[in-house]
């Protein structure tokens, strides 16, 4: 009778080991499915027709609800008066198309109290919005490809030149040379915070402190910069022009959410609705511009 209990309960014992792992298991893959299902992903929403000239950046404005696009056109370094401003409904309705002209490869821009600014190869060009028309043209010392534009809240305005390897503010109606030299290797997308400005450079987001000091290293691996923006609290959304948009983040691998290279259009520089998580994506060469839904 004992041998018969014994052999009874070791039954039982195995019974329930083996319920628990499946249970165990089952959980495991649900995490798993929960983990995967919460991937980072954009959704396409619209795409405009190929209206657009060379467009390279957008700039979405939220007091007017309306998207600026820098139309190149020509050359991205050549003096021709070719290039111009579109105007564009967050639906994608184009609502002008040459909206500003007179410039010549517009690219960056950035708004502040009714101006958006925009680089033009060695210059800050100011547009007054609702005039549509340009008000001031500040000259950048030595510029040779002034690039990306970010404005802080105080109404400073950042510009980065890649060729020249500097940031130049224009701050009080001047434009001086804010930052220079190492270890800036082709700097191009901007963002500003509160107190620090981030500057996309060759592989890397550096943070640099309004107030000045040297340029802080704050995310690592992350391959080429066009275009960068906050998403949420220490995550970006960068561009790299081939076609690549990665979230990156200061303590995590970077996160391939877009990949338009095998259709071979392009992702300049993108810019990011966090109220409504709208990704603009202008594609260059493709003469379009494309909105994406971010899910994460």
């Amino acid at each position: 009778m004992k041998t018969i209990q014994a052999t009874s309960m070791v039954l039982i014992f195995l019974a329930v080991m083996l319920g628990c792992k499946q249970k165990s298991g089952e959980s495991q893959e649900s995490g798993k499915k929960s983990s995967e299902s919460s991937k980072p992903e954009l959704v396409s929403q619209w795409s405009t027709d190929t209206v657009m000239r060379t467009p390279e950046s957008v700039c979405y404005n939220p007091d007017g609800q309306v998207l600026y696009v820098s139309n190149i056109q020509g050359e991205s370094d050549k003096k021709d008066g070719k290039g111009f401003i579109s105007k564009l409904s967050p639906q994608g309705e184009v609502l002008a198309l040459k909206w500003v002209t007179g410039l010549d490869a517009p690219k960056g821009m950035g708004v502040y109290q009714g101006k958006l600014y925009v680089t033009n190869i060695d210059e800050i060009v100011e547009i007054d919005i609702d005039q549509g028309k340009i008000t001031q043209r500040y000259a950048c010392p030595d510029a040779r490809f002034a690039n990306d534009i970010a404005v802080n809240q105080d109404g400073t305005v950042f510009a980065s030149d890649m060729a020249a390897n500097k940031i130049y503010r224009l701050k009080n109606g001047q434009v001086d040379v804010w930052l220079e030299g190492d270890p800036l290797k082709s700097p191009n997308g901007l963002y500003t915070t509160v107190d620090m400005l981030m500057i996309g450079i060759e592989g890397a987001v550096l943070k640099v402190p309004y107030q000045g000091g040297e340029p802080e290293p704050h995310i690592d691996n992350t391959g080429g910069i066009d275009g960068l923006e906050a998403v949420k609290k220490n995550y970006y959304i960068k561009s790299d022009w081939a076609g690549h948009v990665h979230l990156i983040h200061p303590e995590k691998p970077k996160q391939l959410i877009l990949d338009t290279t095998p259709d071979n259009i392009n992702a300049a520089d993108i810019d990011f609705d966090s109220e409504n998580m709208m990704l603009y994506v202008p594609t260059f060469h493709d003469n379009r511009v494309m909105a994406y839904k971010l899910k994460m």
